[in-house]
């Protein structure tokens, strides 16, 4: 069997091993950070590596490499990202997500431009008919979800009812997830940063130049 690409192993080491940066990894592993470089260009994973996750983490190499379960034998291991979802569901293999960025625009129209940045290994219980998952690129919206924290969106709920999070296509800024308020009196949209660091924007109810993409219903990210 041939092992995933470089990238798709890469971050299930990361999901499980809780680190972000080739730094932590590097540390994690007691490589230079170049032989991380190294490894992505040859497009595999060093069998030193495995030799390391299993002895330090009991993390087995065929799910390192393919994604096959079970993760680690060890009793009581879980993956390194907290899930804020319902437990059911998650009996099966994960199978892979592809993870896009936020900032993107098409400097033509200011639209949303779906940049891949990476994948990541996805239980059942998360998917949707319409997923997009996405890298949180700010902190306007912590505590709740942190600066790259992933985020499942919804892309079949665009009603945009007030009060929940929601991820918005703005000409010009990308992909933006607000807390979204709908005053009908005022005929006004309020998108609410969770930071109160953060001002809030108001737009017409009506015609509030932005395209909303779906719904947060999900996040992974550190606790």
């Amino acid at each position: 069997m041939k092992p995933d690409a470089f990238e798709d192993a890469y971050a299930r080491i990361q999901a499980a091993t809780r680190t972000r940066t080739q730094t932590e990894i590097a540390h994690l592993l007691g490589i230079k950070q170049s032989s991380i470089s190294d490894a992505k260009k040859k497009n595999t994973i060093p069998d030193g590596w495995l030799i390391t996750l299993y002895r330090s983490l009991g993390l087995e190499p065929d799910w390192v490499l393919y994604g096959q379960e079970p993760i680690s034998r060890r009793d009581g291991f879980t993956l390194g990202a907290a899930v804020r979802e319902p437990l059911g569901g998650y009996a099966g293999a994960p199978t892979k997500a592809t993870v896009y960025a936020m900032r993107q625009t098409d400097p033509d129209t200011g639209s949303w431009l779906r940049e891949a940045l990476e994948s990541i290994p996805l239980f059942d219980g998360l998917k949707r008919p319409n997923l997009l998952v996405v890298k949180m690129d700010s902190a306007g919206m912590e505590p709740t979800i942190r600066r790259d924290a992933y985020v499942g969106i919804d892309c079949d709920d665009v009603r945009m009812r007030s009060g929940e999070v929601y991820a918005m296509d703005i000409p010009g800024e990308g992909l933006v997830i607000k807390r979204v308020i709908r005053d009908l009196e005022a005929k006004r949209l309020t998108l609410l940063a969770d930071n109160p660091a953060h001002q809030a924007q108001n737009l017409s109810l009506e015609h509030p130049g932005i395209t909303p993409v779906g719904r947060a219903v999900w996040i992974i990210q550190e606790i």
